[in-house]
């Protein structure tokens, strides 16, 4: 990213799990900073209605990518896709997670763990080592992370996310000198089908909408490094 651009207008910037939720969030408050967006979902259907809206909003292009992050072969057929359709990359939100299985460690079973790590940690790093080469220098990596990482009870995404974080801070300190900041953002409780599912509980309207927490992301893709992780309910706060 230049360091005059006082916007996104024109950045290339890659959003995955973009089909709903904080990603489809992300990716539309992008458009309107007039980004040329590659965004990626499994469901493909949904994934069309956030590019419809981000064409809407002035994005500068929209490009819509299936992506299964199960499957190694779709990740390395996204990477293949991006380097076609880009010379390189000035941002990438990573959104997309599943939410895997629920409750104590001790008794998820084995594959379910392992599907877990699969989705949530393996092939989002294999998706980063594909990506390296097209990183521009200056660029922003946003690594949605959660409050639920590390914590016992919170099942394998709890698991997974910590795994994440682990990893955002080394490639963060790796490519250092590559000037390209690696930056885990914690949005906080949010309404989202995720939440959802795990709270069916809770009042939906007593949770903040994903596009209150966009800003930091935003902010970070901008050029903003205010250090290894955001805690986005707390951004512009004194």
């Amino acid at each position: 990213m230049p360091e005059d651009a006082a916007t996104l207008d024109g950045a290339r910037v890659l959003v995955t799990g973009a089909s709903r939720g904080y990603g489809a969030a992300i990716a539309r408050a992008l458009a309107a900073e007039g980004a040329y967006l590659i965004i990626t979902a499994t469901d493909t259907g949904r994934l069309a209605s956030t590019a419809k809206a981000c064409r809407a909003l002035g994005a500068g292009g929209v490009e819509c990518c299936s992506l299964d992050l199960a499957d190694a072969t779709s990740v390395d057929a996204l990477t293949d896709a991006i380097t076609t359709l880009v010379p390189r990359l000035e941002g990438v939100v990573l959104s997309a997670a599943i939410l895997g299985a629920r409750g104590p460690i001790a008794d998820i079973a084995p594959a379910d763990i392992e599907a877990a790590i699969t989705v949530n940690v393996t092939h989002q790093l294999r998706l980063m080592q594909g990506l390296a080469p097209l990183m521009a220098s200056g660029a922003g990596v946003v690594i949605i992370t959660s409050g639920a990482a590390s914590k016992p009870g919170r099942g394998a995404y709890g698991l997974t996310k910590g795994m994440l974080d682990v990893a955002a801070d080394v490639l963060r300190a790796e490519w250092a000198d590559r000037d390209v900041r690696v930056i885990r953002v914690n949005p906080g409780p949010l309404r989202t089908d995720m939440r959802a599912a795990v709270h069916p509980e809770e009042d939906p309207a007593t949770v903040p909408p994903p596009s209150e927490r966009v800003p930091p992301v935003i902010a970070v893709l901008k050029g903003a490094d205010p250090g290894p992780c955001i805690q986005a309910a707390e951004w512009g706060l004194s």
